[in-house]
């Protein structure tokens, strides 16, 4: 497949996109409490604008991953990254929190298009390991999202700039949208007929479910990153109010804690070369499984907050190793149907967060407790879906 645009520009284009999905929920978390005080309703409230964006982000893929096989993966694409700018523009401007809810389901709708389109079109144009390290250069270019985009909200948190972090969600798809309009390669071409055929979208789906390899590496990924949103939604709330952090000081730890995936993901083009990526993935479900387990005890006996934090270092490091590696090995599985298993991924990564942190509002009970338990619940699952079928050896 001929590529006209240069291979940097390429990259840097799908990364934008892939963080998309990233930014719209690192950004704003330290300003829940701001957020909160504004919609005059409570804090878990806010949380749950995460959960329907993970929401949105899950259905939507179902329907854009067979849209980009049918249509080819531009359209889609354009069309997502235009709706998510207007629902970013609206977010600003409205002062109904049921409205804010609502648009944030949407713009989870719009954004699904980044998430599930990139993948495919990794897919299309790289393969086996360049597949593998381009998702890691991905990974690595999406981790200075949960780096930057906390401190900004952190200087942001207040009633009268709150609302600018929404702008930066619009600035920043918009740049998307200009990439993709002038950089990207159409990938795989459009159907002749360009006519959605929901019979043959559920038989790709049945096809990629009964896939043993796919369905697998599949549960490990969206498992994996389940973890990390059960982190990502009940912190705020822990660090702050448990910890006593202030805004600005919860913004610079989560930045510094989304420093180890990018590091773990360049550690992963070096072991790339030297051991095989079911390997690597299982060495590091392993890791956040111990890591988990002392989580647990530190917490049960009143540990120190900077112990907790360099064991959660070390957790969320090793999604730098497995979510890339996943990727590739769940799309290499069955490249024939990339938009249909990138659409089917996305779907079971993004509903697997939506139930996890249901579920963590459920648990809810002002403790640090059913953050980590859910946490040590997804590696647990994460290393049994690895185990079965000998997948990992």
């Amino acid at each position: 497949m001929k590529i006209n645009a240069k291979p940097l520009l390429i990259t840097l284009t799908l990364g934008i996109l892939t963080a998309i999905g990233s930014i719209s929920i690192d950004i704003y978390l330290p300003a829940f409490s701001v957020m909160a005080g504004y919609f005059k309703v409570p804090i878990v409230r806010i949380e749950s604008t995460v959960t329907l964006f993970l929401f949105g982000m899950s259905f939507g893929q179902l329907f854009i991953g067979p849209m980009s096989d049918v249509w080819g993966r531009k359209t889609p694409l354009r069309i997502g990254l235009t709706a998510y700018v207007l629902c970013s523009i609206c977010c600003v401007i409205t002062s109904s929190f049921p409205l804010f809810l609502a648009l944030r389901f949407i713009q989870g709708l719009a954004g699904s298009a980044c998430q599930v389109i990139c993948r495919a079109l990794v897919g299309d144009i790289y393969k086996d390991k360049n597949a593998a390290h381009v998702f890691t250069v991905l990974q690595i270019i999406m981790g200075v999202s949960p780096i930057l985009s906390p401190i900004a909200g952190g200087i942001l948190a207040e009633a009268s700039t709150w609302k600018y972090l929404f702008l930066i969600m619009a600035v920043v798809s918009g740049i998307g949208l200009l990439g993709c309009l002038t950089v990207l390669p159409a990938g795989k071409p459009a159907a002749d007929d360009k006519k959605l055929n929901f019979s043959l979208i559920f038989k790709n789906y049945i096809y990629c479910i009964k896939h043993p390899s796919f369905i697998n590496y599949a549960l490990v990924r969206a498992i994996s990153n389940s973890a990390a949103f059960s982190f990502i939604t009940a912190s705020p709330f822990i660090f702050t109010e448990i910890y006593s952090l202030s805004k600005k000081q919860f913004g610079f730890v989560f930045s510094g804690l989304a420093i180890g995936i990018i590091f773990s993901g360049i550690l992963n083009t070096k072991l790339l070369k030297h051991f095989e990526v079911q390997k690597i993935t299982k060495f590091a479900i392993a890791c956040q499984l111990i890591t988990g387990l002392i989580m647990l005890l530190v917490i049960y006996i009143n540990g120190p907050f900077a112990i907790l934090v360099v064991l959660i270092f070390i957790f969320l490091s090793m999604l730098g190793l497995i979510l890339p590696n996943t990727t590739s090995l769940y799309i290499g599985a069955i490249p024939s149907f990339s938009g249909s298993a990138s659409a089917l991924i996305g779907a079971i990564s993004y509903l697997s967060a939506f139930l996890i942190t249901s579920v963590l509002s459920l648990l809810y009970n002002s403790t640090a407790y059913p953050m980590v338990l859910m946490m040590c619940f997804c590696a647990v699952m994460a290393f049994l879906c690895l185990k079965h079928k000998n997948l990992a050896t």
